[in-house]
């Protein structure tokens, strides 16, 4: 990697933590150590999207599970986001998603924005690739855990209405995150499947003996066992390439086999309770 790509890649992590502060060309440049005399050309060159633009998506994003997931107010969410006030936010907005803040709280439709993030996920993607060698993966005994579960069954872009319905319930049912455990299990790359066939289950721990009163919440166990274990920080965007690199070269490097369960994930942190360069996610693979 050039030591101009280490630079930039700096800047994106930084964008990402100070996603809330005023930015500009000069400063950036400033920060990624680049004359600002060719750092927009350098930085769109590298990434295919202007820098003004990358920051306009991950505000976006920001707002967008503000939104879904939170209370905040449309004021809160604009001055959270960086915007300079909530017409300027609502502006943007609209022109991003075809929706107001106040219509996507609603009834978001999250198909548009899922298209325009793509670019965004493909940059972190990459970023992660350039770092896999510094991924620490660990053997451990993972205890067994009943979950109570929500399946997303379909296209990954419309996850977000399940995981509102999801967090309703688990509000509803007093299994607040600081006590219960949250998990995902995960059965297929998004990006390598039939949406129509995608499935993606979102849990929580709960007792064996938690009683169900709700025809989409189902009753699931994760078996103890041996895992290969690697705790993630950062955008659920850098995620696949990890895991990728557990079945693609742990696995054989060190003769070890799978067990027949899926992946699954523990969300320690997670967004937007916590910036994105901020959140934890363990990740688990029982082995044979």
């Amino acid at each position: 990697m050039t030591m101009i790509k280490q630079r930039l890649n700096a800047l994106l992590h930084y964008i990402d933590e100070n996603i809330d502060t005023h930015m500009n060309g000069e400063n950036l440049s400033r920060i990624a150590a680049c004359s600002k005399y060719h750092f927009h050309r350098l930085f769109s060159a590298t990434y295919g999207i202007g820098v003004a633009a990358y920051i306009r998506q991950i505000r976006l994003k920001r707002a967008i599970y503000e939104l879904a997931y939170n209370d905040s107010s449309v004021i809160d969410i604009a001055l959270i986001c960086g915007y300079e006030s909530p017409e300027a936010f609502s502006r943007a907005f609209k022109s991003s998603v075809g929706q107001s803040p106040i219509e996507f709280r609603k009834k978001p439709d999250w198909a548009v924005w899922y298209r325009h993030y793509q670019i965004i996920n493909e940059i972190r993607t990459k970023m992660m690739n350039e770092k896999l060698s510094f991924v620490d993966v660990k053997t451990v005994n993972f205890p067994e855990t009943t979950v109570a579960v929500m399946e997303h069954k379909g296209s990954p872009s419309k996850i977000g209405n399940t995981i509102r319905t999801f967090k309703e319930w688990r509000i509803n049912h007093k299994l607040s995150p600081d006590r219960h455990r949250t998990f995902n299990l995960v059965y297929a790359d998004p990006t390598n499947i039939d949406p129509k066939e995608y499935q993606f289950d979102l849990c929580v721990e709960v007792s064996p003996k938690f009683e169900v009163n709700n025809a989409k919440i189902i009753l699931k166990t994760i078996p103890s066992g041996k895992c290969a274990h690697i705790r993630y920080i950062g955008s659920d965007d850098g995620i696949t390439p990890i895991v990728n690199y557990l079945y693609t070269n742990w696995l054989s490097e060190h003769n070890q086999e799978v067990r027949d369960f899926p992946l699954f994930f523990e969300r320690v942190k997670w967004f937007p309770t916590v910036t994105e360069a901020e959140a934890v996610t363990d990740i688990y693979l029982l082995l044979a």
